[in-house]
């Protein structure tokens, strides 16, 4: 029987890579206007480009950036700074029916928690801003095991945290590679988010599948 259900953050149950391409061509587009020179839509790919391969949950990818151009001007990057933080609260939102499948959960009595590889401090940010925060019992951050998944310690501690057996939890997540196969390796139910669109890594099989976040609602056992 499961009694509490864990999920990844970022493209399961926020449409992360959208709002974070949305928010790095408002950031070029401000730089442009700054003073920025060069194309807007090859410069708008080279920055998101460049947060990808730098590090998507860095805090100094912009200032890299202009570095790597050769570019010192703190003009440009506070106008880079300020454009991307006001368009990706604008844009930073759960995926449809999340808030409404997240409570309907919790009225089964579900525990229900965060197991993400995002730092701690920014995994409650986002969940804050889209309203969800006060429905996870735990939220397990990069620093609660200083190990990313698919490692076996964040699960371990996240059902150390819910105080449940393997049995009876069920991860959902959108990387096979990451989420899958190292809820697999303690002995969680796992389920796949397809809607996430993430076709990354190796096929590791989960035990149940989502084309929808409501979906999910019929697969708990």
């Amino acid at each position: 029987m499961i009694k509490a259900v864990t999920f990844d953050l970022d493209n399961t149950l926020v449409d992360f890579i959208s709002f974070k391409k949305k928010a790095s061509a408002s950031a070029m587009d401000a730089m442009i206007k700054a003073g920025f020179r060069g194309s807007k839509k090859r410069l708008r790919k080279e920055l998101f480009d460049f947060y990808l391969s730098y590090g998507i949950e860095s805090n100094d990818a912009f200032e890299k950036f202009l570095k790597k151009k050769g570019v010192v001007s703190d003009r440009i990057l506070a106008a880079a700074v300020n454009a991307y933080l006001k368009v990706k609260y604008e844009n930073l939102r759960p995926y449809p029916k999340v808030k409404q499948t997240l409570r309907k959960l919790k009225a089964k009595g579900l525990k229900l928690a965060v197991v993400t590889d995002a730092p701690r401090l920014k995994a409650y940010m986002r969940l804050d801003a889209m309203g969800i925060a006060d429905m996870f019992d735990a939220v397990v951050g990069l620093e609660d095991t200083g190990r990313t998944k698919p490692s076996r310690l964040p699960f371990k501690r996240v059902l150390k945290l819910l105080k449940v057996k393997p049995s009876e939890a069920m991860h959902v997540g959108d990387w096979r590679e990451k989420d899958i196969l190292g809820a697999k390796k303690v002995g969680m139910k796992t389920c796949f988010a397809r809607y996430g669109g993430n076709k990354l890594g190796k096929k590791v099989w989960a035990d149940v599948y989502v084309d929808k976040f409501e979906d999910i609602l019929s697969v708990i056992r």
